[in-house]
Formats: C-alpha cells, structure tokens, sequence
C-alpha cells in the first residue's frame, strides 16, 4: 500500500546505553507528497533524516551505544480513544552514524537538547540527544564547537527530508489529544545541556 499525501509518519531512534538502559527519540513528520510513494522509500527518508542529526554531532557520541533496529509507521487519529495510534508498519531501520569517542560519558538523564517550535506557542518538539560524552561540555555548559555541532543538527532537525523531487516529509509534532499535526518553522539550541529524567537504569525513553 503506498504513501500517500498528508499521512502522518513516525520514525524511532533506539540506542542502548553502556549499561543497558535503551534511549528513544521519537520523529514525526507529515507528508507533501504530489504523488504517492512506496513504503521503502519512506523509511530510507526517514533513516537518512536520523543519520543527518546524529551525524552532525558525531564528534561527541560514546563508542559505548549500540544502534538497535526500530520501526517506521504511519499513524492517524483514532476519535474513539482520541490518541495518535499506529495504523500500518512501512518497515524497519538501523541508522547508521559514527559513535567512536572513548571519552566518559555523561549520566543517562544528562544529554543536549534540541528545541523546535511551531506556530503554535505551547506545541514544541524536543530532542535529548542520547550517547554524548563529558567532554563536549564544561560545567554543564557545552563547548563552542558542541554547540556549533548541535547547530548543524537542529538545522537537519527542522529541515524537510525529499523522499522523491517534490515529495517530501515535513518534521513537526502531532498535537496530544488533538487531531492536529504543526509543522516545525524554527528552533533553537541552548548552551546549558539538559535532564531527560525518565532516563533512568534500566528505565529509558
């Protein structure tokens, strides 16, 4: 079954820590599709807008995380429970970024983040980027070339990622309890790293 335009697509990151705990980052985007697309080059996009973030701060991630492999779907609006449910899996990614500092790595809840907005001021995405190590930051606060790094990832964070010439998805945020979907329009990087505080052993998120 193809992809068509405006369906809503989520992409997962999975790592797992040095001590096991597994770490998700959840992506959503909507589609702008002329026409439709197949399932895998859906999930190629997908994979390629992951490796584009996590790449750009490659220089700071753990040779300690391992990638897992997670899934692409579509999702839509149940009005019955009023959430966001998964409707079809597309498929399955592995992405594919270097992680190779032997550096010591932060405590799991301590980890950069990326923050994008919408036209909406209370609907944001937010990204704890998992894996990074104590030497990208200096008392809490990232160094000059870190936050440079997290730059180039928060622009790839609110990019549109072409699946086809114009067809592309669009990065954004399905509104909770709301059949809704804002699309990022800017975003920010803050110097100060960040507490993911479900990010427990054992726990993870």
């Amino acid at each position: 079954m193809p992809v068509g335009d405006t369906e809503v697509i989520k992409g997962v990151l999975e790592v797992s820590l040095p001590d096991g705990t597994i770490a998700q980052n959840v992506y959503h985007f909507i589609c702008s599709f002329l026409a439709n697309q197949t399932d895998g080059a859906v999930v190629a996009a997908v994979e390629g807008y992951i490796e584009d973030i996590m790449g750009a701060v490659s220089t700071y991630l753990s040779d300690g995380i391992t990638i897992a492999i997670t899934p692409v779907n579509v999702v839509k609006w149940d009005s019955t429970t009023s959430k966001w449910i998964v409707d079809r899996l597309l498929g399955n990614i592995e992405p594919s970024f270097t992680h190779t500092n032997t550096d010591d790595d932060f405590p799991n809840q301590i980890a950069p983040v990326l923050v994008a907005n919408t036209n909406r001021p209370k609907t944001r995405g937010r990204k704890f980027l998992p894996g990074f190590v104590e030497t990208s930051a200096l008392g809490g606060d990232l160094v000059a070339a870190a936050i440079t790094a997290m730059g180039t990832a928060l622009n790839h964070y609110l990019a549109d990622e072409q699946v086809t010439v114009n067809n592309d998805l669009s990065p954004g945020v399905p509104r909770d309890g709301v059949d809704d979907f804002r699309e990022f329009t800017d975003g920010s990087v803050n110097s100060v790293v960040g507490t993911q505080r479900r990010r427990k052993p054992g726990v993870g998120a």
